[in-house]
Formats: C-alpha cells, sequence, structure tokens
C-alpha cells in the first residue's frame, strides 16, 4: 500500500527527526519538532506521537486526547496506527493496543517487528485464532530464529491445531538436527518433550510413545522420559512394561505417593485381596526403608475390620513416636477420617501411653502432644473433646516448657475456643523461645490480627522486613513484597473493628457528648477505609500477576521452555480461582453492600442529640488531628501515599450512585465466573448482584450452579425471591419472566 506524504518535505524531516529522538528516549527534543509541525497543520502522525511523547514525560492527562485526535484525523495512516498501538500497550490496555498494531500490519506497515510485538499482546489477551496468523507472518519474515518456529508451534496447539503444531516443530528439527552444537542441547530437549505434549493433546498417544523413543537421546529430562513413557504405556495397555517403568521412578524418588499409585493401577491391584496388596507394600518398604509412602499406603486401604490394619497402623505410629517425629499426627491424619480406624488409633495410642515409662522422657512428650492433637481432631464432631485437648496439652508443656510446638497448638486450641485474645498472647510467648523462627513470627502476627491488635501484629512482622531508612514499620515492604496472607488478614481485621465501632455508634444513648460521638464516626470511617484500601491492595497484586506474563511470552521463546510457557499460560487462566482473591472479593463485597444497602435505604432516623461543648471539642480535634499524623505513618502502604487511610476510595464508594458501586462488583465477579466456579460465593455474589440489575437469566444460571453447594431451605429461599421479584417486576418483558418461570420449574422440579 503506497500512501501520498501529507507533509512538506520540511515537516517531513521533522517528523522523521521527531521519531528517532523518541526511539532515543530524548523526549523533549522530540516534542520540539513535533510542535513545529502542529503549529502549521493538525498531522495525524505528529498528533498521535506527541500523545506518546506526554506520556514518557509524565502529562498523562493529554495524552489520550492527542491519540484519539490522531485516529480521527487519518486512522487509516500505519504510522498513526502503530503509534496508538504502542501508547495502549503502555497504559497495560492490551485489546486496544493489539487492535490498533493489527491495524498497521493490515494498512501496509512495512516494519515487520510489529508481528512480534503483535503477537505478545493477542498471547496476553488470549486471542490465539488471530495468534496463529502474526506467528505464521513474523515466521516468514524471519525463519532463521528457532524461537520463531517454536513461537508458531505454541500458538497453532494453543488454538487446538496440532497438527500444524507438531509439523511446525518437526521442519524446524528437520532443518538443523545436523547443526547443533553442545549450546543448543537443552532447547533440543525441551523442544522434543513439548512435541510429545502435542501428540498427547491431539489423542495420538501411539505416536507419542514412537517420537519419544526416537528422540530418546536427545532429551536431558530423564525423569520426564521416564514418566512420560510410563504414562503412555499405561494408556495403551501395556500395563506389564509400564509398571516396570514406574518402579525405576518409585527407586528414583521413593516419597511421590503417584508413582506407588499408577504403580497399582498397572498391577491392577484393585482386584487383589487385601493381604495380597499390603504384602507389595511390604516388599516395597523392605527396599525403600526410610520412605513413609509404603508404611502409610497400606492404612488407607485395609479394612478396619482386618486384624491386619491393627498391627500396621500400630507400627507405623509408634515407631515414629518412639523416635520423637513431631508429624506424626499430620501423617496419620487422612486416615482418621474413618470413625471406625480413628477408635483403634486412639485405643493403640492411649495403651502405649500406659506403658511409656521404659522409654525415653522425649517420648512421652511426643505421645502426649499426639494425644492432644487427636482429641482436637474429635472436637470437629463434639466440642467438648477440646477440653480434653487443652489438658494433655497443658501436661505436655508442664512436661517440657521450652517446646515452641506445644505453645504453638495450645494457642489453636485457645482460638478455636473463642479466646482469641488469650490465643495471640500465648503464642507470643512461644515466639520469644525462638526469636529468629520466621514461621513462627507469622503465626504470632496471624493471632494478632485475629484478636485485632494490628499495631502488634505490625511490629512484630516488621522484625523480618527491610525497612526504608525513616520507615517506621515494613507496611511498605509488605506490599511491595505482596505478602498477600498478611494484607488479606489485616483487612479482615480493619473490617471487624470497624463494625465494632459501628455498633458501639449505633447503641449510643441520645444525650451523648459531641466529643464521643464524632471520635467513634472518625473510628469507624478510619477502619472502613483501610479494610477497603487492604482489600483493593490485594487485588491490585492479582493484576500485577496477570500484567506480569507479558514479558514472559517472549522470554520463554528465548530461554526455549515451550512446555513450561504452556502450562504458566494455563495456571495464569486460573490465578483468581486462588483461595486468598476469593476470600478478599468476599470481604470487600460485604462492605460494599452495606454501603449500598445504606444509600438504598436512607432511613429517616432521628439524629442523635449531642451535648455540645466547644472547649472539650476544640482540644479533641488537636489531640485527633495528632493520633491522624501518626496513624498516618503507621499504615502507608506505599511512598508519599496520597490515601493513606482509605479515605477517597471510601469516599467514592459512598458518593457514587448505587448503580456504581454494584457495576464495580458485578466486574470483579466476573473473574470469579470465569475462573472460580466451584466456589459457592462465586454464584452468591452473582444471584445477588444479578437481581439487583434485575438480569434474572443471569439470576437463574447462578441458582443452577448453587444447586449443589448449599442446602435445600436455603436454595428455596433463594428460588422464591427470585420468582416473587420477577412476577413484580412490570418493567420485565413477559418472555423473560416465562423462561425464568419455565427454567426455575425444569431445573428444580421438586422446589
Amino acid at each position: 500500500m503506497i500512501r501520498k506524504p501529507i507533509l512538506t518535505s520540511k515537516e517531513d524531516q521533522n517528523f522523521q527527526e521527531a521519531l528517532k529522538l523518541y526511539d532515543q528516549k530524548q523526549y523533549k527534543k522530540s516534542l520540539k519538532l513535533v510542535d513545529q509541525n502542529l503549529k502549521k497543520h493538525s498531522h495525524a502522525e505528529s498528533l498521535t506521537l506527541k500523545g506518546c511523547i506526554n506520556y514518557q514525560l509524565g502529562n498523562k492527562s493529554e495524552c489520550e486526547s492527542y491519540i484519539l485526535k490522531g485516529i480521527e484525523k487519518d486512522k487509516d495512516n500505519y504510522m498513526v496506527n502503530h503509534l496508538a498501538g504502542i501508547y495502549y500497550r503502555s497504559i497495560e490496555n492490551y485489546t486496544e493496543s493489539a487492535k490498533w498494531l493489527k491495524a498497521a500490519v493490515d494498512n501496509g506497515s512495512p516494519n515487520k517487528q510489529i508481528l512480534r510485538d503483535l503477537s505478545i499482546l493477542q498471547s496476553q489477551i488470549r486471542d490465539f485464532k488471530n495468534l496463529t496468523t502474526s506467528r505464521q507472518q513474523y515466521l516468514d519474515f524471519q525463519p532463521g530464529y528457532r524461537a520463531n518456529w517454536t513461537g508458531a508451534a505454541i500458538a497453532f496447539h494453543l488454538n487446538k491445531n496440532y497438527n500444524s503444531a507438531y509439523s511446525t516443530l518437526t521442519k524446524i528439527e528437520t532443518i538443523i538436527k545436523d547443526h547443533l552444537q553442545e549450546s543448543d542441547m537443552y532447547e533440543q530437549s525441551e523442544c522434543c518433550l513439548y512435541k510429545n505434549d502435542i501428540l498427547f493433546d491431539a489423542g495420538n498417544i501411539s505416536k507419542a510413545l514412537e517420537d519419544l523413543e526416537k528422540d530418546q537421546s536427545y532429551i536431558k529430562d530423564k525423569l520426564a522420559y521416564l514418566s512420560y513413557k510410563a504414562k503412555y504405556l499405561m494408556i495403551l495397555g501395556n500395563s506389564k512394561e509400564a509398571s516396570v517403568i514406574y518402579r525405576k521412578l518409585i527407586q528414583r524418588n521413593p516419597d511421590d505417593i503417584d508413582n506407588y499409585k499408577n504403580l497399582e493401577i498397572c498391577l491392577g491391584t484393585s482386584d487383589w485381596e487385601v493381604e495380597k496388596r499390603a504384602k507389595l507394600y511390604e516388599k516395597l518398604a523392605r527396599f525403600y526403608p526410610k520412605a513413609d509412602v509404603p508404611k502409610f499406603l497400606p492404612l488407607v486401604f485395609i479394612p478396619s475390620t482386618n486384624k491386619l490394619f491393627k498391627s500396621k497402623v500400630s507400627e507405623y505410629i509408634l515407631s515414629q513416636l518412639k523416635r520423637g517425629v513431631p508429624a506424626t499426627f499430620v501423617n496419620i491424619k487422612p486416615v482418621l477420617k474413618n470413625a471406625k480406624k480413628l477408635k483403634i488409633v486412639e485405643e493403640i495410642v492411649e495403651e502405649f501411653y500406659g506403658s511409656i515409662g521404659q522409654y525415653d522422657p522425649t517420648v512421652k512428650l511426643w505421645t502426649m502432644y499426639f494425644i492432644s492433637q487427636l482429641n482436637y481432631f474429635k472436637a470437629k464432631s463434639d466440642s467438648k473433646f477440646l477440653e480434653e485437648s487443652m489438658k494433655w496439652i497443658d501436661l505436655a508443656i508442664e512436661h517440657s516448657p521450652t517446646l515452641v510446638e506445644l505453645y504453638l497448638f495450645k494457642s489453636r486450641i485457645l482460638k478455636t475456643q473463642g479466646k482469641v485474645v488469650e490465643a495471640s498472647e500465648f503464642i507470643d510467648q512461644g515466639r520469644q523461645m525462638d526469636l529468629q523462627d520466621r514461621f513462627v513470627n507469622s503465626k504470632t502476627v496471624k493471632y494478632y490480627l485475629r484478636a485485632n491488635n494490628i499495631d502488634k501484629a505490625m511490629e512484630l512482622i516488621s522484625l523480618f522486613t527491610k525497612l526504608d531508612k525513616d520507615a517506621i514499620n515494613g507496611c511498605k515492604d509488605l506490599h511491595t513484597m505482596q505478602v498477600n496472607w498478611f494484607l488479606t488478614e489485616s483487612a479482615e481485621a480493619y473490617s471487624r473493628l470497624y463494625h465494632q465501632y459501628q455498633e458501639e455508634l449505633n447503641s449510643l444513648p441520645e444525650d451523648t457528648d459531641e466529643e464521643i460521638v464524632n471520635d467513634l464516626k472518625e473510628k469507624v470511617d478510619i477502619n472502613k477505609g483501610l479494610a477497603i484500601k487492604r482489600f483493593l491492595a490485594v487485588v491490585k497484586i492479582f493484576g500485577i500477576f496477570v500484567n506480569d506474563q507479558f514479558d514472559f511470552h517472549s522470554y520463554c521463546l528465548r530461554r526455549g521452555t515451550p512446555r513450561h510457557y504452556v502450562q504458566t499460560i494455563k495456571w495464569e487462566d486460573e490465578v483468581h480461582s486462588t483461595p486468598i482473591f476469593v476470600r478478599v472479593i468476599k470481604g470487600l463485597s460485604k462492605i460494599c453492600f452495606e454501603i449500598y444497602d445504606e444509600q438504598k435505604v436512607k432511613k429517616e432516623e432521628e439524629p442523635i442529640k449531642i451535648k455540645k461543648n466547644n472547649k472539650k471539642q476544640k482540644k479533641a480535634k488537636a489531640q485527633f488531628l495528632k493520633q491522624k499524623e501518626d496513624l498516618i505513618k503507621k499504615v502507608e502502604s506505599e511512598k508519599d501515599d496520597s490515601d493513606p487511610l482509605g479515605t477517597k476510595v471510601l469516599n467514592d464508594l459512598v458518593n457514587n450512585s448505587n448503580g456504581d458501586i454494584i457495576d464495580n462488583l458485578l466486574n470483579l465477579t466476573s473473574t470469579l465466573i470465569n475462573e472460580a466456579k466451584d466456589y459457592k460465593i462465586t454464584w452468591e455474589l452473582s444471584f445477588k448482584l444479578n437481581l439487583i440489575k434485575c438480569k434474572y437469566i443471569l439470576c437463574l444460571q447462578a441458582l443452577k450452579n448453587l444447586k449443589d453447594k448449599i442446602d435445600e431451605d436455603e436454595l428455596k429461599q433463594l428460588i422464591q425471591t427470585l420468582s416473587d421479584q420477577v412476577s413484580a417486576d412490570e418493567t420485565t418483558n413477559n418472555a423473560i419472566k416465562m423462561v425464568v418461570e419455565k427454567g426455575l420449574a425444569s431445573a428444580f422440579p421438586d422446589l
């Protein structure tokens, strides 16, 4: 495509020179030349370049207007398209950036490097259909680099075009097989294994096995080679040969439980008698005496009624107690889900404790610790066992008052009893016995947060952060290091404090002093703002997780690690199903719904009659401002934090219309719907939000997904709520009402 120049020769030179200066990061000089052009003519290229320059110079409020003016002036100009793509990539609007870079290619840009940038953007936004085209075009432009062939194969693979992906990798292997250097062998190994992954995903297992054997000399990862081969043989029905390989894998790592399970599948042990199956593990245990798995697995499949179970479980537990293994209970815990097996274990340990005098005193200690844990486990079904658990842990502490594990467990019992303040103080005693243990320190911090003692928690966790010169605590470091567990726990602590102060405020008598009322109001606002701010900090961190992929798309191709790249893509596609993110959305939505209800209801409450005392009020205000300054220094989440107390965030929520709060929550919930479908809260939020927005079809979909996640009475109530609102809503189309009614009838015929 040949485009007539719209600039005069002098102006064209100015623009080209400005573009070079922009590439050299000499933005002020570049801007000067662009402004010279714009004084005479409103040129599209100059306008868009000025937008990009302004962004780099920090004048971000003016950037997009220049970009949009340039696009409006000449949207078919490839240079305008390219510059617009660069700008939108800078502000992390990857969808818009990909759109304009693709337009630059379609409008005839001679710069083929755009294809590489475009393919990275398309990978980021998961536009796999167009990604295959971009990668193939870039491969045609630069076929001399193996990374470009691998990139094209990955694009075909992600788009489920397995044949093209396989043929692309095979073609480059054929070309370079006689020219491989020693430095190329790792990448060759990874590409051979990746080619196998493609064949496996395509369902061509026999071909995958054939290629695996053919490429064996190239494959450096022998563990992966054995795992792949065993898996293929097992799927193809060659169980005998597969079992031999799984035995080799067990030999390499006797503690990998999956290899034992796969070995059993190959041997067909599900049809064996229990005694025969147990002998298999006796033999394996003799071969690998230090491995725990062959001793543990028989306890899972041997029934409690078989006398073999008691001897096996006795041997397993007592051998660990005699050696003083602290994790004995954790190791046996999966077996205890069976009530009959739990009873047998309890009898064995109590009998052992009765004859413990002949052993070392530490054996008695760990046995008491085990019995306490056992009773704590039983307390899940009957809370009376908590007292029994407490009795045994107290005996253990009396026996060895310097063992940190005992303090950790007693604190856990106290927390379960609802004594969170006592639990936090007691675990702190254990922490002081080993001040260099980060795990114990973090546990203590968590307990203090559960007790709403945020200042103490911050003080303790700051012992293990790298403080800046003028920093009071590690709050900024915790945000920088993305310590999500602490941010979430502190957000929940602030939320509890906010509700606590709100209850105090609501219960004040009519003649309350103004100083007290204002103080409580300030505490409510501060804690509510900080709760929202901390929740949003975690949401922001997950946004960083998503954006951090961007460089990974090109990095993995350069490093020759296609298998790990595809695994990362799949992991990133479900990153928001992480329990901590779901928990954050649940906490944040609770506060947002409270603000929404306050706006919606607008109850006409009589204002509290306040006793005014101007002198007291002025003095209290001065004291409060001083306290506020000190608080700000403690809770700042970043350098020069413009909203340290979350005041602006809270005001934005409170002052916006109701729809804005709901729309924001809907955006967050849509992420859960795409990635966290298995969580109850996902569909509860979807139902509630769409009910407010009168999107009844989506409410019906949410109810269908909730069907197996909530009890019948709760489900009935939600069905009734939806049915009543749909019937009463006169603004809704009758066709939608019929769809909802029929949908409810067909999905829940019994209700």
